[in-house]
């Protein structure tokens, strides 16, 4: 059934790969009944000479010049010992492994090192250290992206900003196709605080030469009022043919953009090179009227 198989899934034990240096002190390993487990040596090892504890429910699955695999054949009680040697050395200098079993994790490989200064340790140690440099520079730059990102147009187009946390977020309704060449307009939302208000706009660029924006204004196409943005953002900075992107246009609320409930503006973003293909996007409400105000809305 589903749900069996989902239960099943569910408890599989976190698989890890160790490296591990030879102590005096055993090493402990942990082993399942299902997952074999593998043990590399630096160090060619005697596989005839390998030595379990008396009766250990533990199976050897296969032995290798500097390698064996095993595997539990119950849930361990107690640890078994392994002891394995090297070749041509005494049994008695043979490090020894405590073999455990537990439901959450399990050791499917083991690289073994005789010396801490083995040069296959050093790499392994280097190459995970580069991994973990890896992934901190790949952090510290998402962190710088976010970082250059200031107001809260940048913060939108950076996605630092939705629904919820005083910000109000609402989709207007799909607009017109746009009039522009090769620019479509597939929606707008409005974000809205005290104190601003940004209007996000996802355009794709339908194969037409790449278009970045630069100015951005609101017009009442009835009264003629204006009103200016104070900033103009967008993610991706230029939008390539083919591509999509956000433009984030920001206005100051309490300067010049409230006015009445439903009152309807024109968005008009203009290309940064020329403004030669501006986008005209008109039904906007900013403040919300009744249903009949804002039906002429996009």
């Amino acid at each position: 059934m589903a749900w069996a198989a989902a239960e099943e899934d569910a408890v599989q034990p976190r698989l890890r790969m160790r490296n591990v240096t030879l102590t005096a002190k055993a090493e402990e390993v942990r082993v399942s009944t299902r997952i074999p487990t593998t043990l590399t040596f630096d160090t060619p090892i005697n596989a005839h000479a390998l030595k379990l504890s008396e009766k250990a429910p533990v199976e050897i699955l296969a032995v290798g010049e500097r390698s064996l695999t095993l595997r539990a054949l119950e849930e361990l009680s107690e640890a078994v010992a392994l002891r394995v040697p090297f070749l041509n050395e005494s049994i008695l200098t043979a490090p020894v492994f405590k073999l455990t079993t537990a439901a959450d994790v399990v050791d499917a490989q083991v690289l073994v090192f005789r010396d801490a200064s083995a040069p296959g340790l050093m790499q392994a140690r280097l190459a995970a250290l580069e991994a973990r440099c890896s992934a901190c520079e790949a952090a510290l730059t998402a962190q710088r992206e976010r970082g250059t990102a200031t107001g809260p147009s940048g913060w939108i187009v950076s996605g630092q900003v939705k629904e919820g946390i005083g910000v109000q977020v609402k989709w207007l309704r799909a607009p017109l196709p746009s009039a522009t060449p090769g620019l479509e307009v597939a929606s707008v939302h409005r974000f809205k605080a005290d104190a601003w208000v940004v209007l996000a706009v996802k355009v794709s660029n339908l194969s037409a030469p790449p278009w970045r924006p630069g100015k951005a204004w609101l017009e009442n196409p009835s009264t003629g009022r204006r009103v200016e943005a104070r900033t103009v953002a967008m993610a991706p900075e230029v939008l390539a043919p083919n591509g999509t992107g956000l433009v984030a246009a920001e206005f100051d609320w309490k300067r010049g953009v409230s006015g009445p409930d439903g009152e309807d503006f024109r968005l008009v973003i203009q290309e940064a090179a020329d403004g030669g293909r501006p986008l005209a996007i008109p039904g906007v409400v900013l403040e919300d009227g009744t249903p009949a105000q804002e039906k002429n809305g996009p």
